[in-house]
């Protein structure tokens, strides 16, 4: 388990450990929060001073601690030791929901400040190239009173990738030219078999651990909708394949993709946050298709999901022969998604 500690909404759901402060090779600080609001001014100014919001300090003393800030002009701001890195302004506004991920590497090879703003729908990433030995105490929080700033808050003893992939989870059956298997026991070079019965070849699949709370929890598709046998877990950016009638007489087409995230409407698709953490796999071919996964065609990962996510360390055998980084059938837009969930539940 490489996260150390998780909190949410203050509640502990992994307790930091004691031995808090050896040198790690790699650390990550992960953090999602909504935007205060400016404080009221005192008694007797007109206006509020525009000072810097302090988000987050660790626990460690000094110039080792992780400070974050919130800039009067909306940027965010990161200080550790020599490492100071800044966003864009207007990256948080009031009431908007951000999610900060840091990786400090001691080889300054790994590290990166991603800044995710959920409403905004925009990712920065920054990096220092610095070369920075932290321990879990320069990410801990110095005090409780940041765990009511960060409504999640998780800490790992090493760098934890982007999760923003399409996944399922542990366990899940998916069809192969052998009958259904676990997707755990899934190798490359696998035949995977698609929503027509045709095989394609695995070219890779990695297993990563996602925190599942705040905006980061995974998707349950509930069966007997979506044609699945049973519940299926799955990460919010999981493109399904939609057909049918009610396919057709909405959208004009016979076939069409939806984000799992754009279908959660509290019947068919609900957000699962009953566990801190789940192991999700990805998977990738040589070219985008929709899998059998439960029963339920699920389209794979493109190159290009990988690479926006910011990881350009995997295989040689993950490179695809056409490097497509547009799904491979027309994508719906959330209210479309929603009002195609919609009409499958009256219909069922």
């Amino acid at each position: 388990m490489t996260w150390q500690a998780i909190w949410s909404h203050g509640r502990a759901h992994r307790a930091p450990p004691r031995a808090c402060h050896t040198p790690l090779r790699a650390m990550t600080l992960w953090l999602e929060l909504i935007g205060p609001r400016k404080p009221a001014p005192r008694r007797g100014r007109g206006v509020a001073r525009d000072i810097p919001l302090r988000l987050w300090q660790g626990a460690s003393e000094g110039q080792d601690a992780i400070s974050i800030y919130l800039m009067p002009d909306g940027a965010v701001r990161l200080l550790h030791g020599e490492i100071d890195l800044c966003s864009a302004p207007a990256t948080l506004r009031a009431g908007e929901t951000l999610g900060l991920r840091y990786i400090a590497c001691s080889e300054g090879r790994a590290d990166v400040f991603e800044v995710k703003n959920y409403d905004q729908d925009t990712v920065q990433s920054l990096r220092s190239g610095l070369q920075k030995q932290a321990t879990l105490a320069d990410a801990l929080p110095r005090a409780e009173g940041f765990l009511s700033v960060a409504h999640v808050a998780a800490v790992a003893s090493s760098a934890v990738t982007a999760a923003d992939l399409p996944g399922v989870e542990s366990g899940a059956l998916v069809s192969t030219i052998e009958g259904p298997r676990p997707i755990d026991a899934l190798r490359p070079g696998d035949l995977l078999l698609d929503a027509e019965g045709t095989s394609h070849p695995l070219r890779w699949i990695e297993a990563r651990p996602r925190l599942c709370l705040g905006r980061t929890a995974p998707i349950c598709l509930r069966a007997p909708y979506f044609g699945l046998i049973r519940d299926l877990l799955v990460t919010p950016q999981t493109r399904l394949l939609q057909t049918g009638p009610v396919v057709d007489y909405l959208c004009g087409t016979e076939a069409v993709l939806a984000n799992a995230a754009d279908m959660a409407t509290g019947r068919a698709v609900v957000r699962d946050r009953s566990k801190p953490m789940r192991i999700f796999y990805h998977m990738m071919l040589d070219d985008p298709a929709c899998i059998r996964v439960e029963n339920s065609p699920i389209e794979t990962v493109h190159l290009g999901d990988v690479m926006a996510s910011g990881d350009q360390q995997i295989s040689q055998s993950a490179c695809p022969n056409a490097a497509d980084t547009t799904p491979s059938l027309p994508l719906l837009d959330r209210a479309a998604a929603r009002a195609l969930v919609s009409a499958h539940a009256r219909a069922a």
